[in-house]
């Protein structure tokens, strides 16, 4: 069978790369289509797949292209034609939205209308080389010929809170989400179950559309692969004696103590025991950065490595400071120490709710006493049974035993193609 995935930016081939990667090792043909924006070349992920002879890499308007032939070949047609010459039964795309009402009956006068709507975008868009318009293409494409649609995870939800951000709370107080548009994919896959749980109740999901398949990325076949695949990256200039932090920035608009967090970091650059490197939330763009407009923050002292792989990063650490993202999960993974600083955001996670997952400071002082404990040889150690519980809720779905996600994401793909025209 042959397979499509829409790639965009960094974060979505990291969780779907694994699936591509299973998927060429049972014998399938996988399509990567990769949207203007993102340069394919040293991704190493990528490169790790590219030795399968049935993988095809697709770079969709690379740099040197003229505009008309770049902007074509992310639209509507163009997707129609590639899916058609390819005979491709499965579309995969990263999470976000999926199509409207009209195409519930694409042969009806609303549905008529939707096409002609979506063709005319895409036009529109794709001269904008918006890096979003291909994942729309091929979806509308997918659903014109009879194949089969998947959204995909491109990041792991571990926040457990309903109210993540403003929006979300002015959407809730107006009387809920409304995702209805996610319904018309084939599978919206999640990896947790408590995510699942929040589109059901809170956005209008529909239970046979919304899936809970597990944590791909951090299934323990593709952890061990990744990890290997994951450049060598060395501290600049570190003292041997110093402890190695690593410090994962949040998504600061994210219901996040914006003050306390720049308090924090600043804390963090007077001690002399640390050498600190700092990494940006890959969803923000740098100028998003409130510790930028401080200027009393010494980035001297404090190391920006936003340009550094986490996995790279993490490896060479000996503590992970993260506020609240689902990186915490590769900490542990990697054996690391992970320092969850609650006080700095307002949301409740997995790492706030498995007792014994984490670190888990109250403020800025109990921060930095227990950095001192571990620079004199006194780290903290996860018990075992607080390992299983995360992994059990964050990797495999809530379920009682562990069980081989990748396989699980293979059949389910291999059933779409099976009812594909």
């Amino acid at each position: 069978m042959s397979y499509a995935f829409v790639l965009r930016t960094y974060a979505d081939i990291d969780h779907l790369v694994p699936l591509v990667w299973k998927l060429l090792e049972e014998g399938e043909e996988v399509h990567a289509l990769v949207a203007p924006g993102y340069d394919p070349a040293g991704d190493h992920r990528l490169r790790f797949v590219s030795r399968y002879e049935r993988f095809h890499l697709h770079e969709l308007w690379p740099a040197g292209m003229s505009k008309p032939r770049g902007a074509f070949r992310c639209t509507v047609p163009w997707a129609v034609g590639f899916l058609a010459r390819h005979d491709v039964k499965v579309v995969a795309v990263e999470w976000g939205y999926g199509l409207p009402a009209g195409y519930d009956r694409p042969l009806s006068l609303a549905g008529v209308r939707a096409v002609a709507a979506s063709v005319v975008r895409s036009v529109r868009q794709a001269l904008k080389r918006d890096g979003w318009q291909p994942r729309v293409s091929f979806t509308v494409a997918a659903r014109l010929l009879g194949r089969r649609t998947a959204c995909l995870p491109h990041g792991l939800s571990v926040k457990l809170d309903v109210i993540s951000n403003p929006r979300t709370q002015e959407a809730i107080n107006a009387g809920g989400l409304d995702w209805r548009d996610r319904n018309r994919f084939d599978a919206y896959v999640l990896n947790t179950e408590h995510h699942r749980r929040f589109h059901l109740d809170h956005a209008k999901g529909d239970p046979d559309r919304m899936q809970t398949w597990g944590a791909l990325r951090w299934s323990p076949e593709w952890f061990e692969i990744n990890r290997s695949l994951a450049p060598q990256w060395d501290w600049p200039a570190a003292d041997a004696d110093r402890l190695k932090i690593v410090l994962m920035a949040p998504k600061w608009p994210n219901m996040v103590h914006v003050d306390r967090g720049d308090k924090m970091h600043k804390r963090l650059q007077e001690l002399p025991l640390a050498f600190v490197a700092v990494n940006g939330h890959p969803r923000l763009k740098l100028e998003d950065h409130p510790l930028r407009k401080d200027p009393s923050v010494d980035w001297g002292v404090l190391h920006e490595v936003n340009q550094v792989d986490s996995v790279s990063l993490i490896r060479a650490a000996d503590v992970v400071i993260d506020v609240g993202s689902s990186i915490g999960l590769e900490v542990l993974m990697q054996d690391k120490v992970l320092v969850n600083p609650a006080y700095i955001h307002q949301l409740r996670t997995l790492f706030d709710e498995i007792e014994g997952s984490c670190v888990r400071p109250d403020s800025d002082d109990e921060l930095v006493a227990y950095l001192a404990e571990h620079a004199a040889g006194r780290p903290f150690e996860v018990p075992e049974p607080a390992r299983r519980e995360l992994l059990r809720r964050a990797v495999y779905g809530e379920r009682e035993e562990p069980f081989d996600v990748i396989d699980t994401y293979l059949q389910r793909f291999r059933a779409l193609s099976a009812s594909a025209a």
